[in-house]
């Protein structure tokens, strides 16, 4: 079976080459792994600000990813999802002649024209995904012709459950089928017992904006640093990663008299991340979230995964402190310290919280699983 796959965003967002784009770990470039492991013929389009013309790359473990130069962008004044090439996508979408097309993402300004043309022109079978999490009313409100195109789409793919909402509000609530995103490899990320230092930990990339929307935040960690500090002399707070927000941050560090408590490690492989997510007592995630449920985050879940709890940000003042397998502090920064102060004088509590989560997370939120799924609907929709 033939499948295209669509990833039409650039990466003035996260800094990466092209060469970053094919090799560090990404949920798209994974789904081309999933798909050659079924025997398949995977393709991935996607687009790089820095390319003047189409670029072709084979991989044996891949398949093919095509890179295409950005043709224009709209809406103006964004950062992201508002690329466009859409002569060159659809010209290559009518020689590969693909069995199904899958569109990553659905809260792109491409997505209406080119589901469109996947369902009207080429008459194949469309799925697309959720990869971000649940938008407000008035964001929404940006995305409504992406939306109202959801009813077009044979199935959605989504881990983050408020999303709900939104299927149900568009009639498409029938066709959603929720998977772990990104999912782990239970045999890679393993459980270990913990060590006496009091280490937070941040896995992530570092935004250019201090509070870019729907991106996690690693300055507010310092800030938060210097406010527990003010409590416990005892804390260290490791960061692993890179992004153009990176300069930003290592100067805060020094700005705010924290340095001496602060590695900045700088961008790892997946797997040499689990070293640390084993030693460190809280990963921290600043991501405004409902609940810590394991389903959606990939640093949620890996950290999970080794029994480390995670702490995350709460996006209503009516969460509660504990989540289902975590904790969500307060966005205001003396009351979120205060939090984590207690959590840290608590480790008993997050041991039990890492255990539970581990649990969980090795069970339903594995490769395996999210292979399982994404084939079966795929099979059954070209199938029809």
């Amino acid at each position: 079976m033939k499948i295209v796959t669509l990833l039409p965003h650039d990466e003035r967002f996260s800094g990466w080459s092209v060469h970053d784009k094919l090799t560090r770990f990404h949920f798209s470039t994974e789904y081309l792994r999933f798909c050659k492991s079924f025997g398949w013929e995977p393709y991935l389009y996607s687009f790089h600000q820095m390319i003047p013309r189409k670029k072709v790359y084979s991989h044996k473990s891949l398949g093919t990813v095509k890179i295409f130069p950005v043709e224009f962008r709209f809406p103006l004044f964004l950062d992201f999802g508002n690329d466009h090439s859409p002569k060159c996508m659809q010209r290559e979408l009518i020689l590969d002649e693909p069995n199904l097309v899958h569109f990553h993402n659905y809260y792109l300004f491409s997505f209406p024209y080119l589901a469109r043309f996947a369902k009207k022109k080429l008459k194949r079978p469309l799925t697309t995904q959720l990869h971000s999490y649940h938008n407000g009313l008035i964001r929404r409100s940006m995305f409504l012709p992406c939306l109202l195109s959801l009813r077009i789409v044979d199935a959605v793919f989504y881990s983050y459950k408020p999303e709900e909402s939104v299927y149900k509000a568009f009639g498409v609530l029938d066709k959603a089928v929720r998977v772990p995103v990104p999912s782990i490899n239970p045999r890679v990320f393993l459980p270990q017992r913990k060590s006496d230092t009091e280490t937070l930990l941040y896995v992530g990339r570092f935004p250019l904006s201090r509070k870019r929307y729907a991106e996690k935040s690693p300055a507010f960690l310092l800030f938060l640093l210097r406010k527990i500090l003010d409590r416990r002399k005892d804390v260290k707070l490791k960061f692993i990663g890179d992004g153009p927000g990176l300069p930003y941050c290592k100067q805060l560090a020094c700005k705010l008299k924290v340095k001496e408590f602060v590695t900045f490690q700088g961008f790892m492989s997946r797997s040499d991340l689990v070293q640390y997510y084993q030693r460190a007592t809280v990963t921290l995630v600043p991501l405004e979230l409902y609940d810590v449920d394991g389903w959606f985050d990939g640093a949620i879940q890996e950290s999970l995964a080794c029994g480390t709890p995670v702490a995350t940000l709460r996006s209503s003042v009516e969460t509660p402190l504990r989540g289902t397998y975590g904790f969500l502090l307060s966005k205001d920064v003396d009351k979120a310290a205060d939090e984590l102060s207690m959590l840290l004088g608590e480790p008993e509590v997050l041991e039990e919280c890492g255990q539970r989560g581990s649990r969980f997370v090795r069970t339903y939120c594995t490769e395996n699983r999210l292979k399982g799924k994404l084939r079966a609907c795929w099979e059954e929709l070209v199938r029809k």
